[in-house]
């Protein structure tokens, strides 16, 4: 071992038996790391329920499937461009108007089949979700960037019982 090498190293003396022997035993030293930033996350889908029979009505009285997208920044982002698709040849499917959803809050769409995007009324795409399970994606304004997704598929369903994600929250299941 050269001079340079032994000097990373403290020597203590250690008794074994009879004699005393270096041996060498790596310094202890801290170094301060840069400074790390928390990524705020794009919109996602924080749940869904594909089998409604009686939890959430539209405004037509219907009791549909629906779809919740959740902003997790601490600022509003708008949604107008951005797509849901239940059908991954197809990314482009249903389009957000110009919408957007408050810092830290979700918003509900309907997974209907009624193709409505209208701003101030709840919004309806045109599609429903298969309760056996199948793709459900979130998809960027540029219509190929999935930003989130239920890649193969989504489990099936239970009726009246939501599916999705919950950071943050607490989770009973079932």
């Amino acid at each position: 071992m050269s001079i340079d090498q032994r000097r990373q190293y403290d020597w203590p003396r250690i008794r074994r038996g009879s004699r005393d022997i270096e041996s060498p035993r790596r310094r202890s030293r801290l170094e301060t790391l840069e400074p790390r930033c928390l990524l705020v996350g794009e919109p996602f889908i924080s749940e869904f329920q594909a089998i409604n029979n009686s939890t959430l009505q539209d405004e037509d009285g219907d009791f549909t499937d629906w779809i919740e997208i959740r902003n997790p920044r601490d600022e509003p982002v708008n949604l107008d461009g951005w797509h849901l698709t239940d059908n991954n040849d197809d990314l482009r499917k249903w389009r957000f108007p110009e919408v957007s959803i408050p810092a830290s809050e979700e918003i509900i769409v309907f997974a209907s089949n009624k193709d409505r995007a209208n701003p101030v009324g709840e919004l309806h795409t045109n599609f429903r979700l298969s309760g056996r399970g199948e793709y459900l994606a979130l998809v960027e304004p540029d219509g190929i960037t999935v930003s989130h997704a239920f890649t193969t598929e989504f489990p099936a369903q239970i009726a009246d019982r939501s599916f999705g994600q919950a950071p943050g929250r607490n989770v009973t299941e079932l």
